[in-house]
């Protein structure tokens, strides 16, 4: 084949790339690698390969690449990468820093390196490696956009606005800008922000994805002005936006709650020993006070806050859900998989929060592999919780949240099997109310802490003052002394909400 041909045919499968077709991309770079060892087809493959989720395979590739071309340094940032995706932030570390050995302003593996910090709470080191990327190139935008993320999450509200409002100097269509802007910003109707929006959406012609964002913003911005119609109009333009691009379908989480009780149900008594560990799993619906209830706990002396970790979800299906008999070996496996992630980001002997919201999903699986865990479920007035769900844009989508109906019915789903992890577990598992936290908080803080088996700590009173990075759209909420606005935060949106009635 040509030179001309090769160029013809990269750009051909980088366009299949781009349209997802991950299998017609794998397959025709492995025939040309056979015959012509061009590194750009190294590297298509390998993003293929991590595409389609198995980026072990990513990883031999690229290490046969290596054998090819071992100065080129987007083999090591995709090595890196590869790595990143399988939570290996150690092994990806290793060869960020390898790659910039290589060159040292590599700004893809520079930016790499910072989401990697930022992952693993070293936020003072990401900024500074972001802040590197843009004294050689100004305006990277992504890297302008994920410094203002790491800003919100650090507590840095004004640093991150001045970053958000340059994107939008650069490109008025970037409104996640705007979405983020509003989140700690309070309107009155002659608010520049709140007047650029609403010309932004009567002027501009804007995708579906940048109409998402604006009129969550433009929701949250009417209900600052009390002005309750306007307000819910925006919020549902942006839920059936967001349904429309995910298509997402109940049915599909209703097979999965039902799975998980016949995967449980077939387990029998394995169980592990206890591991020299303490883990505290947070859990309950998004918007229940699961980020407020860790930066409580995060505050002890001898807690350390994991945040909102998505491995376990990665353990189960691994693990669990495609094993028709599930042994011991399967929960070692999933043992030292946890701790050996949960290490990467904290290797003393603290107790160890994870606080990813739907992990009640995994709780008796969890308990069979990790038995000295404990789970705090934070429950929450079900129409509050629903409602600021579903008015609240989330960084990873959580679909079932774009419909009223289906929150709904998900909400009945979620109680149901937390009364069957209750029935199999009654020790294990501790309610916290939220509208008791806001309200009688020292009282709840030493319930919670005696749950805990933790001492009392008068930290925890000052969670505000906690310097460790929020990850999730609570960031601004949860940096707060404790405060009870959020408590029937529906009031003004109920001819909206009859829907979720039956809830309470």
């Amino acid at each position: 084949m040509s030179l001309q041909n090769l160029k013809e045919k990269f750009e051909e499968l980088k366009k299949k790339f781009l349209d997802n077709e991950n299998d017609e991309v794998i397959k025709e770079c492995k025939k040309i690698l056979k015959k012509n060892k061009i590194d750009v087809f190294y590297n298509l493959l390998c993003l293929a390969y991590n595409n389609k989720g198995d980026s072990n395979k990513a990883i031999e590739v690229m290490n046969e690449a290596l054998k090819h071309n071992p100065k080129n340094p987007d083999f090591y940032n995709n090595i890196g990468m590869s790595y990143s995706n399988l939570y290996k932030y150690k092994n990806a570390e290793e060869f960020y820093n390898k790659g910039l050995e290589i060159n040292q302003n590599n700004l893809e593996i520079l930016n790499n390196l910072g989401n990697l910090k930022k992952n693993l709470y070293k936020s003072e080191d990401a900024v500074k490696i972001f802040k590197r990327i843009l004294a050689i190139q100004s305006d990277a935008i992504t890297v302008i956009y994920n410094l203002a993320l790491l800003y919100s999450q650090m507590g840095k509200y004004e640093e991150s606005k001045e970053l958000l409002k340059k994107m939008l100097k650069m490109n008025s269509n970037l409104t996640m800008a705007d979405s983020m802007i509003s989140q700690t910003t309070k309107y009155d109707s002659n608010h520049p922000h709140f007047l650029e929006m609403k010309k932004k959406l009567s002027n501009m012609k804007l995708d579906d994805n940048s109409l998402l964002h604006l009129h969550y913003a433009l929701g949250k911005a009417y209900n600052d002005q009390k002005k309750f119609k306007e307000s819910f109009e925006n919020y549902k333009k942006a839920n059936d936006l967001s349904k429309k691009i995910s298509n997402y379908n109940f049915e599909n989480d209703r097979k999965k709650f039902d799975l998980i009780k016949d995967k449980f149900n077939s387990l029998g008594n394995i169980k592990l020993n206890k591991n020299t560990r303490n883990f505290i799993f947070i859990i309950g619906l998004p918007r229940s006070g699961t980020s407020l209830t860790e930066q409580i706990l995060s505050s002890h002396e001898n807690v350390f806050g994991g945040g909102e970790l998505p491995y376990l979800e990665r353990i189960f299906k691994n693990y669990i859900e495609t094993k028709e008999n599930l042994d011991e070996k399967d929960l070692i496996k999933c043992k030292k998989d946890y701790i050996e992630f949960t290490s990467n980001l904290d290797n003393s002997n603290k107790v160890f929060t994870d606080k990813a919201p739907l992990n009640f999903f995994y709780i008796g699986f969890i308990i069979k592999f990790l038995p000295n865990s404990k789970f705090i479920n934070l429950v929450r007035n079900p129409v509050d919780n629903c409602w600021s769900m579903y008015k609240n844009c989330f960084p990873t989508k959580i679909n079932f949240a774009d419909d009223l109906l289906d929150l709904s019915n998900y909400y009945r789903k979620y109680q149901n099997l937390m009364n069957f992890w209750k029935k199999n577990f009654p020790d294990y598992i501790y309610d916290l109310h939220y509208e008791n936290l806001v309200s009688n908080t020292k009282v709840e803080v030493e319930k919670l802490l005696n749950f805990c088996s933790l001492d009392w700590d008068e930290n925890c009173l000052n969670h505000h003052k906690n310097k460790r990075a929020i990850k999730t759209i609570s960031f601004n909420q949860a940096r707060k002394p404790i405060y009870n606005t959020s408590v029937k935060s529906y009031t003004g949106f109920e001819n909206y909400l009859n829907i979720l009635e039956d809830l309470v």
